[in-house]
């Protein structure tokens, strides 16, 4: 016995490789303890057994199937198509030495196993995914049961699967009854004649649609009529089309480029909607005597058609149209068609304009500038307008009402304006200053900047008292101060004037025409100067005058009746025309106010308190500990009212942009400045009265003359004695 176990060692030593190459990892390096010895490896016969044992294991290991671990040979289907199951039978192999997995068909949401045994034995089947399988050990293994398939009558055989034989009694698979390399296939079934080929639909109408923009989509119509069920339609996608939705049918998938899609009964109508890669060639399906074919491009893209297809009005059309630029085209069987994309160059367009803007500036004795801005916008597709506003921003509205003022970062100029679709308007105000000089000068007035382009930007500027404007550059003309209408009182003015100089005869001639043009000059200067003054002087002048001729050609109390009326008429007129310009001082000084109250939105008036409301209601709960001005962060601003103004001058420019800006510049003039000028005014008004002298004494004479003169005497009664 002990020779035959050493014999037997002595083979497996001389078959098994060196000690070497199998040897256990090296021993571990002995541990720091002085008192833990190294373990010595085993020796002997021990050691051959568990070196045999590790080189059978890694035979084991290498022997493992990495694919295809089974063979699938035959798959045949028997029975009834549509009347119950049918009966199959699965002959296979395994090539691993372990129990692998074999896919069979499925899928298992329209497909039902019953009664399956695997060599007579129960099979241990489950599904994975989209179909079932089998999990065995068997070298060889037959694999029988009845199978329930869905409405479709759709079979997905993953295979590998050699060879398939549809030997039913009634209907038939549809891709033949034998078949053979199988690969994630799907077959379908038929309940049409035995060992034929599922005929297809007498009538076969496919419209198709193709739009064109973006991304190019399609529409397709199917109308399908039998004498016979459907079944299982195909359709071959020649253009690679990708198929996102079916309605009409009851599934629908795609296998090698073809559209399968189940029916139910002997009519069908289907749309079929996807997209296209790119256009191509068009010709119509061998199942259609013709096809409609609907082309439509957006805007932006150009689609050329060539072939020999027909071109017939869009109306007529079975898919609605949806773009204006849709063509329909007849395509009869035996026809061909292409169609190309061109994508046209699109070229900067305004998505968003100012119609117009209305820019009103009052600046303060102060030198503080108020401005307000409204613009009238029309918008189709910005969300923000960044908004410099020349100044500190202190109101904003869209549409007449309130918005909070938000910028883009802490330290940013602009203010972001929210801006709606369509035509609205929007109302900034902002407070800035302006520099006045003591004598006169020029400001450069300040204008917003934003990147819209505005059609038209009007001006105002106001000016408060002592501060007198000359002229408005910078617009499309420039403003100046002086109107037809000055010109033409300053003429009135100065013929007045030089008329009513009377100085008398022992004036040289030279000097009466010298003091008639001083006369003149100081009265148009008037105007300019003090204009209710002026208004006064002519109207007295005027009268003077009239009496003047009136005393040439009538005398006694006609006289007297006349001159009572010219004086009382052109007293009259004096009094409109200083109320004119009264009640003109006054709407320009008001002209802000007024502006700021007419823009005011009804929504930001507070409403009236309610009848049971209590005192909470009128409170707030915001109070300003050390702050005054009533500012808070964060709130809804209120509108400003404008300071007023006592004189204003306006301009305007049409098609204003950021490399076409509008940049007004005010030239001006202080009382100061005019100071001198009064003084000479008044010392030529002292040399013009100084000439008339004479005449001023003859008249003062005249006047005292008249009223010293007595009164006569009452006549005396004489009496009659009796």
């Amino acid at each position: 016995m002990k020779s035959r176990l050493t014999a037997i060692l002595g083979l497996v030593a001389a078959a098994a490789p060196t000690h070497g190459a199998l040897a256990a990892d090296p021993p571990a390096a002995p541990s720091a303890a002085p008192s833990a010895a190294p373990s010595a490896p085993p020796s002997g016969w021990v050691a051959e057994l568990d070196n045999l044992s590790r080189y059978l294991a890694e035979r084991r290991a290498d022997a493992r199937c990495p694919d295809h671990c089974y063979v699938l040979e035959r798959l045949r289907l028997t029975g009834a198509v549509g009347d119950g199951p049918l009966e199959f039978e699965l002959v296979g192999r395994v090539l691993a030495n372990e129990p692998v997995t074999v896919p069979l068909f499925g899928p298992p949401k329209d497909v039902r196993l019953e009664g399956v045994t695997e060599n007579d034995k129960e099979a241990a089947i489950g599904f994975d995914g989209d179909h079932y399988f089998l999990h065995t050990a068997a070298k060889r293994f037959v694999l029988r049961g009845k199978i329930h398939l869905g409405s479709d009558l759709a079979l997905v055989v993953p295979g590998p699967l050699n060879t398939l034989e549809g030997d039913v009694s009634s209907g038939a698979v549809v891709e033949g009854s034998r078949l053979s390399g199988l690969v994630s296939t799907t077959i379908h079934l038929s309940r049409e004649g035995k060992g034929e080929k599922a005929s297809g639909p007498t009538v076969f109408q496919l419209s198709r649609a193709v739009r064109v923009g973006r991304e190019i989509s399609f529409e397709y119509r199917l109308v399908m009529r039998s004498g016979a069920d459907l079944g299982v339609v195909r359709l071959p996608l020649t253009m690679e089309e990708k198929v996102l939705d079916v309605t009409g049918a009851s599934g629908f998938r795609v296998e090698n480029g073809e559209l399968v899609l189940s029916t139910s009964g002997r009519t069908a109508e289907m749309t079929i909607t996807g997209t296209l890669p790119k256009l191509g060639a068009f010709a119509p399906d061998p199942r259609s005597s013709y096809e409609w074919l609907l082309v439509e491009s957006d805007p932006e893209h150009r689609v050329t058609v060539t072939g020999d297809a027909r071109q017939v009005d869009s109306a007529e059309s079975p898919i609605p149209r949806a773009q204006a630029t849709s063509r329909l085209f007849l395509v009869q069987k035996g026809q061909r068609m292409e169609a190309s994309v061109t994508s046209l160059v699109g070229v900067e367009a305004l998505s968003a304009v100012v119609r117009t803007h209305r820019r009103t500036m009052v600046v303060t004795p102060r030198g503080d500038l108020v401005s307000d801005d409204s613009l009238l916008y029309e918008n189709n597709g910005i969300d923000y307008l960044a908004y410099a506003p020349s100044g500190r921003p202190i109101f904003l509205a869209t549409g007449g009402k309130a918005e909070r003022i938000m910028r883009q970062a802490s330290g940013a100029e602009e203010v972001l304006v929210p801006l709606r679709t369509g035509s609205h308007d929007v109302r900034v105000q902002s407070l800035g200053a302006a520099d006045l000089r003591q004598f006169g000068g020029t400001i450069t007035l300040p204008m917003p900047s934003y990147a819209l382009t505005a059609s038209r930007v009007d001006l105002t500027v106001g000016l408060p008292a002592g501060v007198v404007p000359l002229a408005l550059l910078g617009g499309d003309r420039p403003a100046w101060a002086i109107d037809s209408g000055d010109v033409v009182a300053a003429s009135i003015g100065f013929g007045v004037g030089a008329a009513a100089v009377s100085p008398g005869p022992q004036t040289e001639r030279r000097n009466v025409r010298r003091l008639r043009i001083l006369a003149g000059v100081l009265l148009a200067a008037l105007w300019f100067l003090w204009e209710p003054g002026f208004v006064v002087a002519v109207a007295a002048l005027g009268i003077w005058g009239m009496l003047w001729l009136l005393g040439r050609f009538v005398q006694g109390p006609l006289r007297t009746a006349i001159t009572v009326l010219l004086v009382g008429a052109l007293g009259f007129m004096a009094l409109i025309g200083l109320v004119t310009l009264s009640s003109r001082s006054m709407k320009s000084a008001d002209m802000a106010y007024e502006e700021s109250a007419w823009r005011q939105p009804p929504s930001q008036t507070a409403p009236a308190p309610s009848a049971g409301a209590g005192k909470l209601d009128d409170r707030t709960g915001n109070f300003l500990p050390g702050k005054g001005g009533g500012v808070l962060e964060g709130v809804t601003p209120v509108a400003l009212p404008l300071p007023g103004h006592s004189r204003s001058m306006s301009a305007s420019r049409e098609l204003v942009t950021r490399d076409r800006p509008f940049m007004p510049t005010l030239v001006y003039i202080t009382n100061m400045a005019i100071a001198p000028f009064a003084v000479l005014w008044l010392v030529g008004l002292g040399l013009v009265i100084s000439a008339h002298r004479a005449r001023i004494a003859e008249a003062y004479h005249r006047i005292r003359a008249r009223l010293d003169k007595p009164e006569p005497p009452a006549p005396q009664v004489p009496k009659i004695s009796g």
